[in-house]
């Protein structure tokens, strides 16, 4: 029947995205920036029945095509880099080191103001933040 035809592709497709989410690595050095994090929360509000969740298979198509040509590398094989570093002359590596939230969360403490330290020193913000 039809309606089991649709829900056998719903169940295929689901299938393929889940296998996306097992091969796109997880990336702990960017804890709630990382993009697979992010692909997978919009896998789980997507498939919110799983298998058995209605899907426009066409959209399901175009975003799985998008996702796997990125797990791929195939825009990466498509238009390979020249130069293994950016206009800024930081390498991957740098890059990496750089975007780690650890980085970032000590940017950010650094930007703060004289007055901002201050006010959290003494409102205790700057205790409970090592707890």
């Amino acid at each position: 029947s039809h309606v089991a035809q649709n829900v056998l592709m719903a169940a295929s497709r689901y299938k393929q995205f889940l296998t996306i989410c097992q091969q796109w690595p997880l990336d702990s050095t960017k804890e709630g920036r990382d993009l697979a994090v992010a692909i997978r929360q919009g896998i789980a509000k997507a498939f919110k029945e799983g298998e058995n969740t209605q899907v426009n298979p066409a959209e399901c198509d175009r975003v799985y095509t998008s996702l796997d040509r990125l797990n791929q590398g195939h825009w990466s094989n498509k238009y390979p880099r020249r130069k293994a570093t950016t206009f800024t002359g930081l390498s991957l590596e740098d890059y990496k080191l750089v975007l780690a939230s650890d980085s970032l969360s000590g940017m950010q403490e650094s930007r703060k103001s004289g007055w901002q330290r201050i006010k959290e020193k003494f409102s205790g913000q700057e205790q409970n933040k090592d707890n």
